[in-house]
């Protein structure tokens, strides 16, 4: 770039495990333009997910259009990397002035773009399966930075972490033993979820051969699934989540300071590598080549089934032997081994 912008926004992706993946590229947009005041523009969850972080000046959350419109306006913003693939995410650059509005050209909005990069596709003209981390790192590429670090972070407020601690001081914590967090609901569907009882199963196991200290974590419409799976435990958990103002920053806090998550495939398997805790993993609907995030502390549990992955929100087969088997088919035990290897290589 001849000239070096001054004001950049980004927009972030608005899921909560693409918001982690996107810390790459935006790591790489700060050290290329060390200079500039970098602004985020986010959901409200994404942009839980990445506050505290050491990369940006501001965050400005992305409710409605005119609201974001009018704040990029008054900043005066010359350039804007977009993250998310909307139309209306472009919109709202263009509207605002930016000059120069870099993204992807799909969703209609190729003319609202100044630099706009070509969606990898496959022979057949679909979307190729192209890993999250990558797809947002060629954005920071186009602008002379350096994709080589696919590494993801992420940062905890001190007010998070003291209250992890004070959970888990009232809670008995044993330092001795190791903490292991279940991660088992899902926004996204319940195509993604491993059943409740079989959490349960694991847990016990990793309590019965372990001394494992369960967490189990709960977001605002998840606490039925974390009650079914600690009811269906033969021993108490350390820590229910659903019986605590639980927070996405509280949750980075607890997830920092375990030993070992559990989960499936949804946002805070994304905690747990920007952290460096081990995870296990469970896919079921899911295609796990969209979301490689190049972390050697994660095992990926799952089964080939002939109807996955179906990339579905929840199961399409009508109730019966054939009904959600990407997910009934994986065992407790599988499962178990896999969390065992990883505490052993801790």
């Amino acid at each position: 770039m001849p000239d070096k912008p001054q004001r950049i926004v980004v927009f972030v992706p608005n899921w909560v495990g693409d918001a982690v993946m996107f810390t790459p590229a935006l790591r790489a947009i700060r050290e290329r333009f060390a200079g500039a005041h970098l602004t985020l523009l986010a959901r409200s969850a994404a942009a839980a997910t990445l506050t505290p972080n050491p990369w940006t000046d501001e965050i400005i959350l992305a409710d409605g259009i005119l609201g974001p419109v009018r704040a990029l306006q008054y900043k005066r913003f010359d350039l804007a990397v977009l993250g998310t693939n909307s139309f209306r995410s472009a919109l709202i650059a263009w509207m605002s002035g930016v000059s120069r509005r870099l993204g992807y050209d799909r969703d209609g909005r190729g003319r609202l773009l100044t630099d706009k990069l070509s969606p990898p596709r496959d022979a057949d003209g679909n979307f190729a399966v192209v890993p999250a981390v990558d797809y947002y790192l060629a954005l920071a590429e186009h602008l002379g930075c350096d994709a080589d670090d696919r590494r993801m972070e992420l940062a905890v407020s001190d007010a998070d972490a003291a209250l992890a601690t004070t959970l888990l001081a009232e809670a008995g914590a044993d330092e001795e033993r190791p903490i292991v967090l279940l991660n088992p609901g899902a926004s996204y569907g319940t195509g993604k979820i491993y059943p409740a009882r079989r959490f349960a199963a694991v847990a016990d196991g990793l309590i019965d051969s372990r001394g494992a200290q369960i967490i189990i974590n709960a977001g605002p419409n998840e606490k039925p699934i974390a009650a079914a799976v600690a009811d269906a435990m033969k021993h108490p958990p350390l820590l229910n989540l659903a019986r605590v103002a639980n927070t996405l920053g509280l949750l980075k806090a607890m997830v920092r300071i375990s030993n070992l998550m559990i989960t499936n495939d949804t946002g805070p398997r994304h905690f747990a590598a920007a952290f460096g805790v081990p995870v296990v993993t469970i896919f079921g609907s899911t295609d796990p080549d969209w979301t490689t995030i190049y972390y050697n502390n994660e095992r990926i549990v799952r089964t080939d089934v002939p109807c996955g992955p179906c990339q579905k929100k929840e199961c399409p087969l009508p109730p019966g032997p054939e009904h959600h088997q990407c997910m009934l088919k994986i065992p407790p035990e599988t499962v178990l081994t896999a969390a065992e290897e990883l505490l052993r290589e801790r």
